[in-house]
């Protein structure tokens, strides 16, 4: 990982290595190096891409339709779309790389670079609407993801006033 990542955040480092520009929205693929100990990002699902990780070095934990694994380095695991899932660093001092794949890309780079710009700040409405406005690519099960339209809406009224 000589050049510098494509994007950082207060946990992780992110690299493109292909895009869906570079691949004709063939292959969204990404290096991503989490810090130690991240927190679990929501349980989510993806409605038509399918994704795969490869543990680089270091280790995750997964919690796949809810049973947990412990992914060490070399070892992968398969994501296929619709399958509920959240991954994290769970080391207190060492950070782990992924190596992440997402078929068909569709807007997954989008998505990763919109998410790494949302404030800390952020409210609820404007990661709601944040989340519906990637649809095709992310979506929270159950009540959360019923509730994401509505509150989006309620964002755009918001910023509009209508």
């Amino acid at each position: 990982m000589s050049n510098g990542p494509t994007f950082e955040t207060a946990t992780s480092k992110v690299w493109f290595l292909r895009t869906a520009d570079d691949t004709g929205g063939e292959v969204h693929e990404q290096r991503v190096e989490y810090s130690p100990d991240t927190r679990f990002p929501p349980t989510h699902y993806h409605p038509i891409p399918d994704e795969r990780f490869e543990i680089e070095s270091g280790e995750m934990l997964a919690i796949v339709d809810g049973e947990k694994r412990l992914l060490s380095a070399g070892e992968t695991i398969e994501m296929t779309r619709g399958t509920r899932h959240t991954m994290r660093n769970p080391s207190k001092d060492e950070p782990a790389v992924v190596l992440w794949e997402t078929r068909p890309a569709l807007r997954t780079g989008e998505f990763h670079l919109a998410a790494a710009g949302l404030e800390n700040g952020s409210g609820l409405l404007d990661r709601a609407a944040f989340a519906h406005g990637f649809r095709d690519v992310f979506r929270l099960p159950g009540v959360q993801g019923l509730l994401l339209p509505l509150l989006a809406r309620l964002a755009s009224v918001g910023r509009t006033g209508k």
